[in-house]
């Protein structure tokens, strides 16, 4: 009997500690970490200013030329695709400098052996006229210019009369006549080489040259 008492309370003991022992401590939670910020964009604005600085470098060699349409083109390009740039901030005035210069020395083109103004023409020389009313101090000299065909005198009288024919529209138009002088080169000038009728269609025109005034 003692033995049996003896073993049972070895047993209660590890029963009793585990009884009092309770529930283990839970593992503390950690923290979750603090989402980081997205890195921020590259800085691409010296690409943009460069990229846009080419264009506009394009845009003032084709002034340089002659070539309006080309340069006004070209610095719309830069106005629509990189705005903020400084060649954009600069744009709108050379816009506008363009567009006065290809209006201002658009040529005319006339029919064979003839000396009247067309609707085409005419659409020409209303538009040079607004350009000329916008930039007072502009004088022009017209050119009359004929195809080969026909004498040398001939074309000579034929251009002469082709640069009056210009001179008296854009005057019909309320500018002043002292503002323009004409002058005739036949056949001299030829725009385009060739015995074609293309050709000819070409050089059957009036040119227009600043000669004063700042644009």
């Amino acid at each position: 009997m003692r033995r049996s008492h003896k073993f049972a309370a070895v047993l209660l003991v590890p029963l009793l500690a585990v009884a009092c022992s309770g529930n283990p401590e839970p593992e503390p939670v950690q923290p979750e970490p603090a989402p980081q910020a997205p890195p921020p964009p590259p800085d691409d604005s010296a690409e943009r200013e460069a990229a846009a600085s080419r264009i506009c470098d394009r845009a003032s060699a084709a002034m340089e030329s002659g070539d309006y349409a080309t340069a006004r083109q070209l610095l719309e390009q830069v106005l629509r695709d990189y705005p903020g740039t400084a060649c954009a901030e600069a744009a709108p005035g050379e816009i506008d400098r363009a567009r006065a210069l290809e209006a201002l020395t658009a040529r005319i083109h006339f029919e064979f052996n003839l000396a009247s103004i067309s609707d085409e023409a005419a659409a020409i020389l209303q538009r040079k006229a607004e350009a000329l009313r916008i930039h007072t101090d502009v004088q022009l000299t017209i050119e009359g210019h004929c195809d080969e065909r026909g004498s040398l005198e001939y074309n000579q009288a034929l251009g002469m009369r082709r640069a009056r024919a210009a001179l008296q529209y854009l005057t019909s138009l309320g500018l002043d006549a002292s503002r323009f002088r004409v002058v005739t080169f036949g056949e001299e000038r030829p725009l385009a080489s060739g015995s074609t009728e293309g050709a000819w269609r070409q050089n059957r025109r009036s040119e227009f040259v600043i000669t004063a005034g700042d644009i």
